[in-house]
Parts: structure tokens; sequence; C-alpha cells
């Protein structure tokens, strides 16, 4: 029964029609409309970079610059590796690097140190060494390099097992090897232009050969070093290696320093005195300071 005096039912409060869906689509709507607008702002930005004059300028001279530096690399390193053939230093073969250790170690054995001639360019006067492979008295470059790798890896074996070895050790060993590597090559090359040295025996990877054969005495010496407690056996060891990489740098390099046939008429008996005397001087007193502070 309906009852006037009843107090009124409270309804519900209602918001105006579409007042929170209205706003939350025009949220959704701007979002997205920034959304499908943002592209297209990227796109005109981009194409306004290119379309700038300075900005295709820069492109230009980076190009330039590139393309320079690129030139000038291929027409300076690019040339000597070519002339140098780099490749031909590492043609050996097994019998060979066994040949060439054992011609290192023991270098009073081998009879001959004349180089082999492999042809001979009579338009250009222009002589051709026979290869590694051919030639047991060609210089090379596998064994320095290998023999290079190993010091440092040894280096790092017997810091191991003395407890000194951490993670710096091998490049602080590679970085010390190089730097003396490379002050033996500028020493031999510097006084081969003061000497007066022809330009057609002093070629540089010659000269990187030479001188990487000291590592295979350094790596004899540090096993004796590290495997052998007496010191007279030590300094004996030393001795001997040393007497032998000495031999063996001096018959080797005889025929740069001190050429024979024409070439050596050109020479004077103080001028040839002066490169006899460099030369012992460079094989064994240069060589045993090298090796013992490296080893």
């Amino acid at each position: 029964m309906y009852n006037p005096y009843a107090n009124p039912q409270e309804l519900p409060k209602q918001e105006p029609f579409g007042t929170a869906s209205n706003a939350q689509q025009f949220e959704s709507q701007a979002y997205m409309n920034a959304n499908h607008h943002a592209p297209r702002a990227q796109t005109a930005n981009i194409n306004t970079f290119f379309n700038d004059p300075a900005a295709q300028m820069g492109l230009q001279f980076s190009q330039s610059a590139f393309n320079a530096s690129h030139q000038y690399m291929q027409q300076n390193f690019g040339q000597l590796v070519a002339n140098q053939d780099i490749k031909y230093y590492f043609k050996v073969s097994n019998q060979y690097v066994l040949s060439k250790l054992l011609l290192i170690l023991f270098p009073f054995r081998n009879k001959t140190w004349t180089r082999q001639l492999r042809s001979t360019d009579v338009s250009q006067s222009v002589e051709m060494y026979a290869s590694p492979i051919e030639d047991v008295n060609a210089p090379d470059l596998y064994i320095p390099l290998m023999s290079f790798v190993s010091y440092v890896l040894l280096w790092a074996v017997f810091s191991g097992i003395n407890g000194t070895f951490h993670p710096q050790l091998l490049g602080y060993a590679t970085t010390r090897t190089l730097a003396f590597y490379l002050m033996d090559i500028c020493l031999i090359k510097i006084s081969f232009y003061v000497l007066g040295v022809n330009q057609k025996n002093r070629k540089l990877w010659d000269l990187v050969s030479y001188s990487g054969y000291k590592f295979i005495s350094i790596l004899v010496l540090m096993l004796i070093k590290n495997l052998v407690s007496s010191k007279i056996l030590i300094y004996t060891g030393f001795l001997a290696n040393i007497f032998s990489l000495g031999f063996f740098l001096m018959r080797s390099l005889k025929y740069v320093v001190l050429p024979s046939g024409l070439d050596a008429n050109s020479l004077s008996s103080g001028a040839r005195r002066i490169r006899t005397q460099f030369l012992f001087v460079y094989s064994f007193v240069v060589q045993a300071i090298m090796v013992w502070v490296m080893a």
C-alpha cells in the first residue's frame, strides 16, 4: 500500500549523460592522433636533415675524407706489402722449420751460408732469391711469429706456476715484447742506413725475420732458468745460446752488410772493418743483452 508519509527512496545520483565517456574518448583519440602523426613528424625531420645544404656538405666532406684516407693506405702500406711480397716469407714446410731450428741452435753444422737464387731478371738486374721452402738459408716470418706467441704463452704458464699470474699479464707481456722487438728492428735499420748498406739488401721483412730468430734462444733460456736451479747450468746455457745465436746472425747477415762480387769493390778497407765490427757487436753484445733481459 502506498504510504504518503513514508520517506521517499533515495535514488542513485546520475552524472550528466556522456561526461566521463566523452572525456575518455577524447583522451584516447588524442593519443591515437599523436601516435599517428609521430612517424610523419620523424619522416619530416629526416627529410629536412637530408635536404639541408649544410648536412649534405658535411656528408660529402666525410665521404671525401674516407676516400682520401683509404687511398693513402693503399698507396703506402699496400705498396709496402706488394713490393716486399710478405707471402714469400710464409712459404715454409715442416722440413724447413725443423732444419731452421737446428740451424739456429747448432749453426756450426752448416757448411754453406749463401742464399740460393731462384731466377735473375737480366733486364732490371734484380736477383730473385729462392723461397724458404727451397732454401734453408732464406729468412722467414713463420718461425719468428710462432716463437713470439710461444714466448708470451710460456711466460704466462711459468707465472701461473710461480703464483704470480694475473689477467693483465698477457697484455703486459705482449706490449713489452713488442717494444723490445721494434727497438731492435729500428736499431738495425738505422745502423744500416748510417753504414750505407745497399737498399736492395736491407729489406724490411728480412730484418724483421732475422731479429725475430732471437726468440728461439729466449725460449730455450727461459726453460733452463725455470726448470734448473743450478746457476752454473743457467750461465752455461746462456753462453751457449748467445754464442750460437751470434754466430748464426753474423753468417746470415754477412751477405747484407758485407756484399760480395762487384759490390765488394766499392767498399774501402776502413768501411769494411767498421761494418765487420758493427756486425759483431750487434750479433753478440746487443743480442746477449736482449736475450738475458727478456728471458
